[in-house]
């Protein structure tokens, strides 16, 4: 855990009274008040999916408070950015003690486990100072706007382009004074509709080539040239977006980074956020899938049984890479290879137990299954497709020669 190792009495100490308040505070994985998968639902309509994705936020913002006034939030942040001042192992022991609740912080995971690193590394203090103590105390949810139409996994060939206020430039090394409006669309952004601020990836420099003439920047959504649309999924959840930009406003201090340096920010959102995907919670259900097969009298099947087992054991392996994630060479690649490729062997394993009864919409017992099964395609493309984790892992991991063009 972390870069260093700390006394193992000073780790159980910590491990043992955040599992006292947790026992006190968190609903039990897999009871009636179980929250850990709210993020995964489905919907008839796009008005009934946002209201249960709001929901599903409010809770995860209370929940967010709750360990904020407990001292658990944040332990490893800076104090006057809202954190703990404590070691990175300490944030990783609430981390893996939480995972054992029937919790999740996974509806503010991009403010919470991408921010945060693309701010202290690229950002400015008064960045700082502004976000993460609001982001720490659940009071800001965050959207990614990369991806766009015709871009595809080239985020080189991002075309959204956001022009100096009144015309004028401020130089490869800073902001105009005016600001700028931005115009452009993205596509394939989750939580769009409930986010207050969005990473924006945009081009600022039309002569410059690929990646050299892109900037990264916090675009806030609740204002005037941002549109959402929602896109239905296969599941019948609205949980990706459409995102149209119209002359929409960035002041100069929503630059992140340098004017021109957008790649550099966008290595480390991506290595965070491949991270965070892998440390997920929607496909971590091997209590639901156990709990499952006991209420439908299946568990004692030894095929079913089997199938448990290496649920568990994906799992705990998860967890195993999960706390060794810094040392790992390209570690965000392999905790989120093994991550979605985990969602599908599970979401599929209790579709087979579950039998002709996984296909009965609005069944409490399937319903949840069965998005899940249907949720689990998407976690192989968001944060790169499992092809590009493979290259990552192979090329800037392993050192092995790249591809042949």
């Amino acid at each position: 855990m972390g870069d260093v190792v700390p006394d193992s009495d000073e780790v159980a100490r910590l491990r043992a009274e955040v599992r006292a308040w947790l026992e006190a505070n968190a609903p039990a994985k897999g009871s009636a008040a179980d929250f850990s998968a709210a993020h995964i639902v489905s919907a008839a309509t796009r008005e009934e999916f946002e209201a249960r994705e709001h929901a599903a936020l409010d809770a995860t913002r209370r929940w967010q408070r709750r360990l904020f006034d407990a001292g658990w939030a944040a332990r490893s942040w800076a104090e006057e950015y809202g954190g703990r001042g404590g070691a990175p192992w300490e944030a990783e022991v609430v981390a893996e003690e939480q995972a054992g609740f029937g919790v999740s912080t996974k509806m503010l995971a991009i403010a919470l486990e991408m921010v945060p690193p693309v701010l202290i590394h690229h950002g400015t203090h008064e960045q700082r100072l502004t976000h993460l103590p609001r982001i720490a105390r659940g009071e800001e949810a965050w959207c990614q706007l990369l991806s766009e139409p015709d871009a595809g996994s080239d985020l080189t060939n991002v075309q959204a382009f956001a022009s100096p206020v009144g015309g004028s430039g401020g130089g490869a090394a800073g902001a105009p004074e005016g600001g700028w409006t931005v115009t452009g669309q993205k596509v394939w952004t989750s939580g769009a509709t409930s986010a207050d601020f969005a990473l924006l990836l945009a081009r600022t420099d039309r002569d410059a080539p690929g990646r050299a003439g892109v900037s990264c920047f916090a675009l806030r959504m609740d204002q005037p040239g941002v549109e959402v649309r929602p896109l239905r999924q296969i599941s019948g959840a609205y949980h990706f977006n459409e995102v149209f930009l119209d002359d929409a406003r960035l002041e100069p201090g929503q630059l992140i980074g340098s004017l021109g340096d957008g790649f550099a920010v966008l290595r480390t959102m991506l290595a965070s956020e491949r991270a965070a995907i892998g440390g997920g919670t929607s496909a971590r259900s091997f209590a639901q899938l156990r709990g499952m097969a006991e209420a439908t009298g299946r568990n004692h099947d030894p095929h079913v049984r089997q199938q448990i087992a290496r649920a568990y054991t994906r799992e705990r392996l998860l967890d195993l890479v999960g706390e060794r994630v810094g040392q790992i060479p390209m570690g965000g690649s392999v905790a989120k290879l093994s991550y979605s490729e985990h969602a599908r062997l599970t979401s599929s394993a209790a579709l087979e137990i579950l039998g002709p009864s996984a296909t009965v919409l609005d069944d409490p017992t399937s319903q949840p299954w069965l998005d899940r099964f249907l949720f689990a395609p998407g976690l192989r493309l968001g944060g790169g497709t499992d092809e590009i984790q493979r290259n990552t892992i192979a090329e800037r991991g392993l050192g092995l020669p790249r591809e042949p063009a």
